[in-house]
């Protein structure tokens, strides 16, 4: 057996396998390549603004490279593309993104979507400040803010935080948490059965600090029970396969 008949039979066998564990062959997406990679973050809905670009070129030194990884921008565009087709969703919506890291799904968000107001948590003030920087436009009237805490100690039907020097109580109608794998389900337990989730997790167990993967959407959705699924599918990279899900709790 030559190497490519190898590796298009070990391809093969791992969608079968991720086909066995969801019926709804429409969920899973293959991207055989990164060349596929590519070619799917060009075409997808994943856009930001030529003066985030600018800026980023400008202080490429500030921010880290794999926060624009091929793996990065394709999971984000997915969740965009995804999230745009969930109909209705409540117009101004009040968006709280879990490990937001450097914020980078700050703009294609606003940008894409009706959002009044993105706050942005991590336990990383350095993170944060980036996150603050790369969002600058959005500081004015707070369409972005960062705040300092740990995603897994917030009451999300209700959360309360110190930022800006001001104490905010809030009940976002929207969390999005795309790094799931990154922390303990204690922050799904607080969600509402009226806010609307919007998650990612993978089945990598290689990278630092993935403490808690998926092997497959059904283990995903045995963590993370919903009662109402909008969406719910496979993306098979190169890499490693993510999982996400839309709905309600």
């Amino acid at each position: 057996m030559d190497k490519v008949e190898k590796y298009l039979r070990v391809r093969i066998d791992m969608l079968c396998e991720e086909r066995l564990k969801n019926d709804n062959e429409v969920a899973h997406m293959v991207i055989d390549t990164w060349e596929e990679v590519n070619d799917y973050i060009d075409s997808g809905f994943l856009q930001i603004s030529m003066s985030q670009f600018e800026h980023i070129v400008q202080h490429s030194s500030l921010y880290p490279k794999h926060a624009f990884s091929k793996g990065q921008l394709a999971s984000k565009s997915w969740l965009l593309k995804e999230l745009y087709r969930v109909i209705p969703l409540q117009p101004n919506a009040t968006v709280i993104i879990l490990g937001s890291w450097i914020g980078s799904l700050v703009d294609p968000l606003h940008r894409a979507l009706s959002i009044e107001r993105i706050y942005g948590v991590d336990a990383d003030p350095t993170a944060l400040d980036l996150s603050e920087r790369l969002n600058q436009k959005y500081l004015a009237g707070w369409r972005y803010k960062g705040v300092v805490a740990d995603a897994t100690e917030l009451d999300l039907s209700n959360c309360e935080f110190e930022t800006g020097g001001e104490l905010i109580s809030v009940k976002p109608d929207w969390i999005i948490n795309t790094s799931a794998e990154h922390m303990s389900t204690d922050w799904f337990d607080t969600i509402d059965n009226n806010q609307l989730c919007i998650m990612q997790t993978n089945n990598s167990e290689n990278f630092e600090g993935h403490i808690n993967t998926c092997s497959s959407i059904e283990d995903m959705q045995t963590k993370y029970p919903l009662t109402k699924t909008h969406y719910v599918g496979s993306m098979i990279t190169p890499a490693y396969t993510r999982y996400m899900q839309i709905g309600y709790k």
